[in-house]
């Protein structure tokens, strides 16, 4: 199924369990029409799990083509927090108990978010903290990354624009603007100047 297709199917089977549940008892439900009941659960839960496997490949993180070991290391370690949130009471249970038992697709979705998040600090925020560096010359350092090839523009006044920009990856012409993951690698040693971030 294309992704377009498994969201209508997600929305269907979604839309049929709230409206069984607001017409039909859910004890009667799970005994006189426990068959129908019992397959649109699984169905609902294959959609959850989909969605929630979906959302982390769409928003999957960069790598640096030529850090084997690196990537060894970040890709075991996601694979690492999804095993541990598919254990039984952690994020994969508590995701489906939101869309199913609560019928609540925010906390659902926040649920989702959640897992991503702890990849996202956990695994690849370390990763990426090693490939960023402070170069230039002593007057003029500025932190570069080696993965989108851009430099660390801080947090900064555009006196043009009139307002305050937040911290930005850029080339050295100043275009390619990307303001995803901020740099945290503490201060220049060669000047001790700080690498703000966003």
């Amino acid at each position: 199924m294309t992704d377009k297709e498994w969201i209508a199917k997600f929305e269907g089977d979604f839309a049929k369990m709230q409206h069984n549940r607001e017409k039909v008892p859910l004890e009667k439900l799970q005994t006189e029409y426990a068959r129908p009941y019992n397959a649109l659960v699984a169905e609902l839960i294959k959609d959850a799990d989909w969605f929630a496997d979906r959302y982390l490949e769409c928003l999957w993180f960069p790598m640096h083509p030529k850090d084997t070991a690196g990537n060894n290391w970040l890709l075991q370690r996601i694979r690492t927090i999804r095993e541990q949130e598919n254990q039984p009471g952690r994020l994969r249970d508590q995701w489906r108990a939101a869309l199913i038992d609560k019928l609540d697709r925010p906390a659902f979705e926040d649920l989702v978010y959640r897992r991503y998040e702890r990849c996202l600090n956990e695994a690849f925020d370390p990763y990426w903290q090693r490939h960023n560096r402070w170069a230039g010359p002593p007057e003029n350092r500025w932190i570069y990354n080696d993965i989108f090839k851009k430099w660390w523009w801080p947090p900064h006044d555009d006196p043009k624009l009139g307002i305050h920009v937040g911290g930005l990856w850029i080339n050295s012409d100043y275009t390619g603007h990307d303001c995803r993951y901020p740099p945290n690698i503490g201060p220049d040693p060669l000047t001790q100047q700080e690498g703000a971030t966003a």
